[in-house]
């Protein structure tokens, strides 16, 4: 295997190189336009990327990606960086090899997109991407209101507002007021970036910022991290939710918010949203507690 790096502001994870319908063809060119996919996305192709089994996850711009093969304008790889039980190097999928660069990323200090997403504009200050909450860029140089970043497309500027260095506090607290930046953020299944998430991802995504690498998937994070009673759950806590009232398989994740209250990234059509547990499906679907708030041992799942 090879290792390369993420190319453009998001990168899909495709189930295999087959899945991208004429749609679709936006976001698998070297230049994708990603924020006008999901703009004309209609409800049933957004649920499409379920339901037939399309999409399994995404990458943010400078990532890195394990190439297994390539097959023909595709690769077939490894996101080393989104811990399952698919594959113990990481998620398996299908990447556009024109949305890759091989390039080791630089030994430097980084820095953190904060905002849910974010201008990164050439070194003639000209707009040039947009890149979402999460994303990590190498610093070349700091000036008093931009950084100038590196880049798997060159040498870029973004504004000290938009982002943080090194990891958030991890604390429940911590993790639910980075969470509540996305309330109102629409639902996208295999979502794990500002621009959009699935439940999963959704929580992924913020612990990752502070520094906490947990499973890809809902199914697998219940594998591990700090078991919690599930009448006595703390704000930051992961709740999971299975079939057939909390006793079939885990098909939900949401974060706890105190006071009886989750956020969570709902389903297709939906929003991120902090709603009271009383009530709801959720509550009659809820099964385990879980806290990351210590380095998990996923790599036992």
């Amino acid at each position: 295997m090879k290792e390369a790096l993420a190319a453009e502001p998001v990168v899909t994870l495709w189930t295999s190189k087959d899945s991208p319908r004429a749609i679709d063809e936006k976001i698998i060119c070297a230049t994708s336009c990603y924020e006008e996919w999901l703009e004309q996305l209609s409800y049933n192709e957004r649920l499409a990327l379920c339901t037939e089994n399309r999409v399994q996850s995404q990458v943010l711009f400078g990532e890195a990606v394990l190439i297994i093969q390539e097959v023909g304008k595709w690769a077939e790889v490894l996101l080393p960086n989104q811990p399952t039980t698919k594959h113990k190097e990481g998620y398996p999928g299908w990447i556009p090899l024109c949305q890759l660069q091989e390039k080791s990323p630089p030994a430097m200090k980084t820095v953190r997109i904060s905002s849910t997403v974010a201008p990164l504009f050439t070194e003639k200050h000209q707009k040039w991407l947009t890149l979402s909450f999460g994303t990590e860029l190498a610093v070349v140089e700091v000036e008093e209101y931009v950084i100038h970043v590196d880049t798997p497309l060159g040498t870029g500027i973004v504004k000290r507002t938009d982002i943080e260095e090194g990891p958030r506090e991890r604390t429940g607290e911590a993790l639910l007021k980075s969470a509540r930046q996305f309330i109102g953020l629409p639902y996208l299944w295999g979502g794990m970036s500002g621009f959009g998430f699935d439940c999963s991802g959704f929580v992924y995504a913020i612990h990752r910022a502070s520094g906490i690498l947990i499973p890809r998937d809902a199914s697998n994070q219940v594998l591990t991290g700090e078991i919690v009673d599930t009448s006595r759950p703390a704000i930051g806590d992961l709740l999971y939710f299975g079939h057939d009232n909390g006793t079939g398989a885990i098909h939900h994740v949401a974060m706890y918010a105190g006071n009886g209250e989750m956020i969570h990234a709902p389903k297709t059509g939906k929003t991120v949203e902090q709603i009271p547990l009383a009530g709801t499906i959720y509550e009659k679907e809820l099964c385990a507690v879980r806290r990351f708030l210590s380095a998990p041992s996923w790599r036992d799942i």
